[in-house]
């Protein structure tokens, strides 16, 4: 299926990188300790491995080439060569998608706390399999892309109110359908406190203002279980939750998205998820635990925030 993709030609195809320059690119991506052996010894190349570094070599090109991708994890047989085969993609990836970052000028603290997410999420496979892999492989299309960018406690996204995906229009006064707008994601990292989303709120506008000046973002939107206005119900006023959520006016459809909360709070998935033997250790634990073993569900909440406007910072 890989090896029928297409791509765009003018992107150089990658070459396997010498072992300091490896090390180099695993300390910038994040992979975890735990994971780099075997990462290093199931690297693809063309001449132990050609098939799959013919795969690797349509998925780079596809990647570069901006349409939508639709990759499938490796079956099972592949093992550690199949878990990993997707940080190996990027990890050949890493020198386009830093020469991308350049052209628009992206400062390198922010490269690197963006490109760090795949490591973060090398992390959140251990905790949910119990064995080293990467299963992310579309969500870090993005930040290659460099079409998302981290600033500070958030990651901003850049794109377009899509209306029919959401399941409605926000009322007047929010954006449009097809308007440009910053998604906003939440890393799973480390407290959300108002401090420290204000400041990213607040640096966004000028950041995007100044590397990438050709569109104006008066909006940011969010969808995201942690908009689920049940959580109000069940946390108390002051929570970083709740005041998060206070910043976005609510629109659209409210699907179910019960396996997004358990991935995010317990780090497991809903397949290998078993609910009697969670921890209930934290209100948002138990909270979340309870409704869903009362029969009730979690749901996607979508919302849209107006920006402040970008000053002199983007100049």
């Amino acid at each position: 299926m890989l090896n029928g993709q297409t791509g765009r030609a003018e992107v150089p195809d990658p070459e396997p990188p010498d072992p300091s320059e490896l090390r180099a690119r695993l300390r910038l991506l994040a992979i975890p300790e735990a994971d780099l052996a075997d990462v290093t010894a199931t690297l693809p190349d063309p001449v132990h491995t050609p098939e799959l570094w013919r795969a690797l070599l349509h998925c780079h090109r596809a990647l570069f080439s901006d349409e939508p991708v639709d990759w499938p994890s490796a079956p099972a047989e592949l093992g550690a060569q199949g878990r990993y085969f997707y940080v190996h993609l990027y990890l050949m990836a890493l020198p386009a998608a830093l020469a991308r970052q350049a052209r628009h000028g992206v400062p390198d603290d922010v490269v690197h706390a963006t490109l760090a997410d795949l490591g973060a999420k090398s992390v959140a496979h251990r905790r949910a399999f119990g064995v080293g892999g990467f299963d992310k492989q579309s969500w870090i299309v993005h930040h290659f892309r460099g079409t998302l960018h981290r600033i500070g406690r958030l990651q901003f996204e850049r794109s377009v109110l899509d209306a029919a995906a959401c399941g409605g229009l926000p009322p007047t006064g929010g954006p449009a359908a097809g308007q440009p707008v910053l998604n906003v994601h939440i890393p799973g990292d480390g407290p959300m406190s108002p401090a420290l989303c204000d400041e990213s709120f607040a640096a966004a506008p000028a950041f995007f203002a100044r590397h990438f000046p050709g569109t104006r973002y008066p909006f940011a939107t969010c969808h995201s279980w942690l908009l689920d206005e049940q959580l109000a119900d069940d946390l108390p006023a002051t929570s970083n939750i709740v005041r998060f959520q206070q910043r976005f006016r609510p629109f659209g459809a409210r699907p179910v998205c019960d396996d997004d909360v358990l991935e995010f709070v317990f780090h497991v998935r809903r397949d290998t998820a078993r609910p009697t033997r969670l921890p209930r250790d934290s209100t948002l634990q138990r909270a979340v635990l309870d409704r869903i073993a009362s029969g009730g569900h979690w749901h996607l909440g979508h919302g849209w925030t107006a920006l402040p406007a970008a000053r002199s910072a983007a100049r």
